[in-house]
């Protein structure tokens, strides 16, 4: 059986109810914090629409591919620590502790729980990214899971399709002004973001909930539209990573 990529937690957390709602309450608290709200408007700042559509005009009147970025992939890369992805857990839980202690009590046992952080990221390693050591395989593997949930999709994308997006991103993205704990930082707030976000729409279609899984995936399209002017439902993914259809 084909091993799914973003659907990685459903039976662990079966018997255990309301964690979906947990992981979804605290993905809805983490976007209104000021720390991650500026991590994404870095991050997404080259990955928007108007970028996109400037880059693939100039590649085709120059007639360059967008293959050429085996160098540039190196200065995406950064020397794991654990320490720096539990200190990004314990402050997600912190902050939302002091928001309201229930709400941190109840992430807490369920990260605690489920340990869905290293399940992600062997759901990533299965593919062939390395979310421990690449920023660039992080980047894709989100942008690809947040494709997915706005597009409602149950489907996983394909390897071929994986490497288009991570050529797309190393030719958009320019992390060289950050150092290794920053690099690996962003991309554990990453991870978590989908987390949260993923958990809550597998939920949802895993119990053919419509009406919730409707709202998982608009919450997702409407805030990479507010947040990133980025239009997910409108975009396929072509051999020059993900594009606007027309």
């Amino acid at each position: 059986m084909e091993k799914k990529f973003f659907v990685v937690l459903l039976m662990l957390i079966a018997s255990q109810v309301g964690i979906t709602q947990v992981f979804s309450d605290q993905l809805m608290f983490l976007q209104s914090q000021t720390q991650f709200m500026t991590i994404q408007s870095q991050i997404y700042s080259d990955m928007s629409r108007q970028n996109i559509e400037r880059d693939e005009a100039n590649r085709k009147k120059t007639g360059t591919s967008s293959s050429s970025n085996v160098d540039r992939s190196k200065s995406f890369s950064y020397t794991g620590n654990k320490a720096i992805v539990d200190r990004v857990e314990k402050e997600i839980i912190s902050r939302l502790n002091i928001k309201n202690p229930v709400s941190g009590k109840n992430l807490e046992i369920a990260l605690n729980g489920t340990k869905p952080y290293s399940k992600y990221i062997a759901a990533f390693k299965a593919l062939g990214l390395d979310p421990e050591h690449d920023y660039a395989d992080v980047f894709t593997g989100y942008m690809l899971g947040m494709w997915r949930i706005a597009k409602r999709m149950s489907n996983n994308p394909t390897k071929e399709q994986i490497l288009a997006v991570r050529n797309q991103v190393v030719n958009h993205l320019d992390i060289s002004g950050l150092n290794n704990r920053e690099r690996q930082e962003k991309a554990a707030y990453l991870i978590y973001d989908l987390i949260f976000a993923n958990e809550a729409y597998e939920g949802s279609r895993k119990t053919n909930n419509r009406k919730l899984l409707q709202q998982d995936s608009d919450a997702v399209q409407q805030r990479f539209l507010r947040e990133n002017k980025l239009d997910l439902r409108s975009m396929t993914i072509s051999a020059n990573g993900l594009t606007n259809k027309n």
